[in-house]
């Protein structure tokens, strides 16, 4: 399940019986963070987000549908020093968001006719694992949140089945097994003697209009490690979204993940989140509140970069943060399939040891205990976007009877 998507005025959304589609997207982002760390304020440009999205479909008929989808990824070029992010972690950056993989998915799905009350589905490649939400890439925010990785598992080899019974109000249950190691780098690809040492399945309803509620839970194997004997991470995620074609929305998450070793719990992480958005003659508003709790690492000479895997040793503390983002799109400008909407994102973060006393102590290390940023930029579109990322098979508007609303920015 991913946040509600609504019309970005001027703006070639998918079209479900297109047989081919291609999608350019980039944000040019200006960024000032005070302090950004060790009483610092830091200001930086970014072309952040750039992708290309292409998407075929191969063969229809009667027996069912064949259909590709991939995306390129280029922020290993553009972003390789990561983008100030408070509170963001992962794959090695800290306080900055890392950037993903060039290959951010390729997938090749089998489904059967989707005319009946029932369909199934088949997928493999490279991509978003069937766990929680969709990449926060496809939400209304240029920054993300927090709990990326307590919400998603993504840019994993896997191999997905999936099932939908029911037409109007329905249900799709999804099962897949894939790689848990995570990417050492945007130009590293995944340990392929671990594959599907790792496991999840979500469930996902449809009980009315507009309205998408879905529950996961996930075993990933040692993703600190790619030769494995790291923590194990057990993962739960809950959401509710519920928002159609209006300009109006709103995205409920919570989120846990337990860092296990043989089989006992170590560390838990808890995180909870909303988000909201209204629109008004082409304009957004939209709001997200969100308290994540994440580990502290030993910092290396760069003090946004810690040591990639998660041993008991390197651990020196859990910070929960709280984060406040609000951010103000103004009409997009268009010519022909290509928009251009200039934004203003304003976010405040405030964080503190989860228990005291504690080795890391935020107030101390950042120079405050409150983080102020301010984003200017615009986000530029090309072509046909999609409307959800890292949906496949009976969940993909293009082959599935299940209609998701207008992409969205």
């Amino acid at each position: 399940m991913i946040a509600p998507l609504v019309v970005l005025h001027a703006q070639a959304p998918a079209a479900p019986d297109r047989q081919a589609e291609l999608g350019a997207m980039a944000i040019g982002a200006l960024t000032t963070a005070s302090p950004a760390i060790a009483n610092r304020r830091l200001t930086e440009g970014y072309l952040t987000q750039p992708n290309l999205m292409g998407a075929i479909t191969a063969w229809r008929g009667r027996v069912g549908a064949l259909r590709a989808t991939g995306t390129l990824n280029f922020e290993g070029y553009t972003l390789e020093r990561g983008e100030l992010n408070a509170g963001m972690y992962g794959e090695g950056y800290i306080d900055r968001r890392h950037p993903h993989t060039l290959v951010h998915e390729t997938m090749l799905t089998a489904a059967t006719p989707s005319t009946s009350w029932w369909q199934a589905s088949l997928s493999g490649g490279k991509g978003f694992t069937p766990y929680g939400t969709d990449d926060p890439m496809m939400r209304m925010f240029v920054k993300y949140p927090v709990n990326h990785h307590h919400a998603q598992i993504i840019e994993r080899v896997q191999v997905l089945g999936a099932v939908r019974i029911g037409t109007t109000r329905s249900l799709v249950i999804e099962h897949g097994r894939f790689n848990g190691d995570e990417p050492l780098g945007p130009f590293t690809g995944p340990r392929w003697s671990r594959f599907g040492d790792s496991h999840t399945t979500r469930l996902t309803v449809f009980p009315a209009n507009h309205l998408e509620v879905q529950a996961s839970h996930a075993f990933v194997e040692s993703p600190g490690l790619v030769q494995g004997g790291a923590f194990d991470h057990v993962q739960s995620s809950a959401s509710l979204r519920y928002g159609g074609d209006s300009p109006h929305m709103l995205f409920l998450e919570a989120a846990r993940t337990d860092e296990a070793l043989e089989g006992r719990a170590v560390f838990r992480f808890n995180s909870v989140l909303a988000e909201g958005r209204t629109g008004w003659r082409g304009w957004s508003l939209a709001a997200r509140a969100e308290r994540t709790e994440r580990p502290e690492g030993s910092r290396l000479l760069d003090l946004f970069r810690t040591q990639t895997g998660h041993f008991d040793v390197q651990i020196v503390g859990v910070t929960r943060w709280h984060v406040g983002t609000v951010q103000l799109a103004a009409p997009a400008f268009a010519r022909k399939a290509t928009r251009l909407a200039p934004f203003l994102e304003m976010g405040v973060a405030h964080a503190k040891a989860r228990t005291n006393p504690a080795v890391f102590v935020p107030r101390d290390f950042y120079g405050a205990a409150t983080q102020w940023s301010f984003t200017v930029g615009a986000r530029l579109h090309a072509g046909t976007m999609r409307t959800r990322m890292g949906r496949y098979g009976v969940l993909d508007p293009a082959l599935g009877r299940l209609r998701s609303p207008t992409h969205s920015h």
